[in-house]
């Protein structure tokens, strides 16, 4: 286990691929770390840990509310050692790298999101000053971001964490095949099959009490060209691909297509009218209402 007692992370974790894990004693930062982790197994990336920290959000050793104004670095990597303890085991916890910074939650992990190639968060934490990771700070990491990050959902761990269905939405925004690249990397990684949902919806005309009955023929034949198009110039060997089309909101086809999936990806923002998919308030649908973890990629991956 090596300590980082500096805001600036500077290690055995430097230039290296690394996952890291916003980390604090909630549960949700403790499924959070268990699934970085298993991800570190198969990927051989190693892990840091980090825990944000101010005078007025202070994480202490035992998990009180107790205040100290002589609270510093130290007391602060302190308590991040005893949470990842707590969280995985002593073994595990030795493979882990801590790093106390001393900043806001969003601002700091996505400050670390730079040096990274995964972040990873839950999708809940505490309240109150001691809050590291409420929704409003895996929204922010979501959206701000410079790696892909994963939101994990206490409620969506998996005890042999091997993904064997991953599901992935896409659209013919800029990004899509990015997005799409990840999914089918990963799924290498993990032997797992990708369905690909491309979700297309019909403009109504003439308004809902009088719509104008149109033949959507056309529209349906080009989102499933579009859907072909991008599955097709992707590197897709090794991999089993299935292909969704559905003609429905984006968000609910998504969550429809992951109700028994292992793992979800998205982009954070697509393009808007009848090709829409991945605008980012879908994303943020797909990441607060999804069962199991999901992974938000950015349009440079």
């Amino acid at each position: 286990m090596t300590l980082q007692l500096g805001d600036q992370a500077s290690g055995t974790l430097d230039g290296m691929a690394q996952i890291i894990v916003g980390m604090d004693e909630s549960d949700g930062a403790a499924a959070a770390l268990r699934w970085a982790l298993h991800e570190s197994e198969i990927r051989g990336w190693p892990v840091r840990a980090v825990l944000a920290w101010s005078l007025l959000d202070q994480q202490q050793l035992d998990g009180s509310d107790t205040f100290d104004p002589d609270y510093n670095q130290r007391f602060a990597i302190q308590a991040l050692s005893a949470a990842v303890e707590r969280a995985v085991g002593p073994d595990a916890a030795a493979s882990v790298d801590l790093q106390a910074v001393n900043d806001l939650p969003a601002d700091a992990l996505v400050e670390q999101s730079t040096n990274a190639d995964l972040l990873v968060v839950g999708a809940r934490g505490l309240g109150g000053f001691k809050s590291l990771l409420l929704g409003s700070v895996s929204n922010h990491c979501v959206q701000r971001a410079s790696c892909p990050v994963v939101v994990v959902h206490t409620s969506a761990e998996s005890p042999g964490h091997r993904p064997e269905r991953i599901v992935v939405g896409i659209d013919c925004s800029e990004g899509g095949d990015v997005v799409l690249h990840w999914a089918l990397d990963t799924a290498r990684a993990h032997d797992a099959t990708v369905e690909v949902v491309h979700a297309w919806q019909p403009v109504l005309l003439g308004g809902a009490l009088s719509p104008v009955v149109i033949d959507l023929t056309p529209l349906e034949d080009a989102a499933r060209h579009a859907l072909d198009a991008i599955v097709d110039a992707a590197d897709t060997h090794d991999v089993t691909v299935e292909r969704t089309l559905v003609a429905s909101g984006a968000a609910g086809a998504i969550l429809d297509a992951a109700t028994n999936a292992d793992l979800v990806v998205v982009g954070t923002r697509g393009r808007g009218g009848v090709k829409s998919l991945l605008l980012g308030s879908v994303s943020q649908q797909v990441t607060h209402h999804a069962a199991c973890p999901v992974v938000v990629v950015p349009p440079t991956g």
